[in-house]
């Protein structure tokens, strides 16, 4: 295989985990030959990385456009709210593209990221990496071949570790539905819906109903006499959402949490981290964050042929996890991705009584710890390089027009949630 080329838009965290591939295949499948990020320090420090000329580091698209970089595919890992913006600019130019998730909050901008791609004959990859990992990836082989019958039901669950969701949702980035542009279940979710439309491939989503709220991070439930911010807050050393614990003793986060200080990370002090929690959202009481992402959801849906499936997420759990149980009409499937392995329970008579078989499927063998997402994120760079290179599509490949159904669950489960009506599905 011809080693590919790529160009990084967008240089965050995301986008580099992508790019990596480049490194861990030695420059033998991928070069990256181009990075776009309006930040210099962000963009000079991804461009080091993968050795991009001096001439090709750009501060905006246009640059990048203007320029006519010759590559087979960019990798768009910008932030949600301009997703379709940067996507339509990059399609009207040519370009394959790989596009982070999710796509975009409209369903009209969702519709045309998929006709203008068509109309330009530009090929688009959606980073639903759950798709790649191993668990899920078995879990479809098990249906593909029949195993378990038609799917009937399907139940699944995501559990928001509480640091995830404190950073990400509560204080972070993605804290506000106006600021970030969408709510919860698109931000964090997609994966969810999509791996249900997938996993339910022979038929449609058609009606889906959804409840939920902001319901615990709110000001009414923050502590007597808690401040603003954190750092001067008589609980400060007794609440278990402090900031103070969160980001500077334990600093799990690190990439997202002092990326607003603007310096790289391994240049920023303690006392700048310390002076930075006391004016930015990052050091503000969770309960009082100013933020209305819900921390909570369950949404129900109805497919075409009667199966039903549903996806309840709670934030702020003590630990992180996905759960899935599929019923089908000759057996069942149950497991948590983070074990890395999964039941397969099939339905037979045996004197007098059903008795289930039951095969355990252990996936931990099969996990390339590069990048994250249980081996997702490497598999999805795996599969997209050949993608691209036209040596075939893998049973996981997301292209654009696959990724369409996951996200319209998503809108009507949103509209569902605010008018409290049963929402029929119609693309």
């Amino acid at each position: 295989m011809k080693t590919l080329k790529a160009a990084l838009v967008g240089a965050g965290k995301r986008g580099k985990i992508y790019c990596n591939y480049a490194l861990y295949t030695e420059g033998k499948e991928l070069e990256i030959v181009a990075v776009v990020d309006p930040l210099k320090f962000t963009l000079d420090e991804a461009a080091e990385k993968y050795g991009v000329k001096e001439e090709n580091r750009f501060s905006s698209i246009e640059e990048f456009v203007a320029k006519k970089i010759e590559c087979d595919f960019v990798v768009n890992a910008t932030m949600d709210e301009i997703h379709y913006e940067t996507a339509m600019k990059l399609i009207n130019a040519g370009y394959n593209l790989i596009l982070e998730k999710p796509l975009t909050a409209k369903k009209a901008e969702l519709l045309e990221i998929e006709r203008a791609a068509k109309e330009k004959g530009v090929k688009i990859l959606v980073c639903h990496v759950l798709r790649y990992t191993p668990f899920y990836r078995a879990i479809k082989k098990v249906i593909n071949e029949g195993k378990i019958g038609k799917v009937m039901s399907m139940e699944m669950h995501e559990h928001v570790g509480k640091y995830h969701f404190l950073n990400s949702f509560v204080r972070g980035k993605w804290h506000s539905e106006q600021e970030c542009g969408s709510g919860l279940l698109l931000a964090k979710c997609c994966h969810d819906t999509d791996l249900m439309c997938w996993l339910n491939g022979e038929t449609v989503p058609e009606k889906v109903s959804s409840f939920g709220s902001r319901s615990h991070f709110i000001k009414e439930n923050a502590p007597a006499d808690a401040t603003e911010y954190c750092y001067n807050c008589p609980h400060v050393k007794t609440c278990i959402y402090s900031s103070q614990k969160t980001n500077l003793e334990c600093d799990w986060m690190s990439y997202q949490t002092w990326q607003r200080i603007g310096k790289p990370l391994d240049s920023i002090t303690y006392e700048e981290k310390v002076e930075f929690l006391k004016h930015d959202t990052y050091g503000k009481c969770a309960y009082n964050s100013g933020g209305d992402i819900v921390d909570r959801q369950n949404v129900s849906v109805e497919f075409a042929n009667g199966s039903i499936a549903s996806l309840t997420m709670i934030g702020g759990c003590s630990k992180e996890d996905r759960f899935i149980h599929i019923v089908g009409t000759e057996g069942e499937i149950k497991g948590f991705w983070g074990e890395n392995k999964f039941e397969v329970l099939r339905f037979q008579w045996s004197e007098g009584l059903y008795e289930p078989t039951k095969e355990i499927i252990d996936v931990s063998q099969n996990i390339v710890n590069k990048g994250g997402h249980g081996g997702g994120d490497y598999a999805l760079m795996q599969d997209a390089v050949r993608f691209f290179a036209g040596e075939g599509e893998s049973v996981s490949v997301t292209k654009i027009e696959d990724s369409i159904n996951g996200h319209l669950i998503v809108y009507a489960a949103e509209e569902s949630r605010k008018t409290g009506k049963i929402v029929k599905i119609e693309k």
